[in-house]
């Protein structure tokens, strides 16, 4: 999950790791700008919110995910109904 940041944070964040020189980069200059709205990331999400009004126990049994194949095997096996992303043969 990421952490919403504003042009103070992000000025403080880059001088606190030394790396005052991203403030360039087209990204951090957006932001700086205040182009860009404060939108990314901590929020809780729609799917967040799907898996607890349908008491789900996976994301992807709300969410088409790319999933290793064993960890589909595992979810599968745990009883969680996997959207999948491909053909799956168990």
């Amino acid at each position: 999950m990421g952490v919403r940041v504003d042009a103070p944070a992000l000025a403080a964040q880059l001088k606190h790791r030394d790396m005052e020189y991203k403030a360039a980069l087209p990204f951090h200059r957006a932001v700086a700008d205040g182009r860009l709205p404060l939108s990314m990331g901590g929020g809780i999400g729609i799917s967040r919110v799907m898996m607890l009004l349908l008491r789900t126990a996976h994301i992807g049994e709300v969410q088409v995910g790319v999933w290793a194949d064993a960890h589909i095997r595992q979810a599968l096996a745990a009883g969680c109904d996997i959207i999948p992303d491909r053909v799956f043969i168990s």
